[in-house]
């Protein structure tokens, strides 16, 4: 996991080089060549749990990261994905202070 500014966010967005998942209001995103895709609320809710279990010191950075990788798969796999409004994102992210949270797969 890696703490990302909002600019930051930003940047590597516009770049669409990057594949990463982020957390944003208890959210995850998966951002691939710049398109922002919002997990499937099931999956949403069972990697939430996995954080947990990483927060709590249970699981590891790389196990972390292979269940997001096992839940994108599985979306992507099924088309579970929902596309979402860059700018939507961008607007949503921009008014908060917190830097975001972000696993880079």
């Amino acid at each position: 996991m890696k703490k990302i500014s909002t600019k930051s966010f930003i940047t590597l967005l516009e770049n669409k080089e990057e594949h990463f998942a982020v957390i944003i209001n208890h959210w995850f995103y998966y951002i691939e060549k710049g398109r922002i895709y919002r997990f499937q609320q099931h999956s949403n809710s069972k990697i939430l749990t996995t954080l947990g279990l990483f927060y709590e010191g249970e699981i590891d950075n790389e196990q972390m990261i292979t269940e997001l990788k096992k839940s994108i798969i599985n979306q992507i796999q099924y088309d579970w994905f929902t596309d979402v409004w860059k700018e939507t994102i961008i607007e949503r992210i921009s008014r908060s202070p917190y830097d975001l949270e972000a696993f880079f797969v």
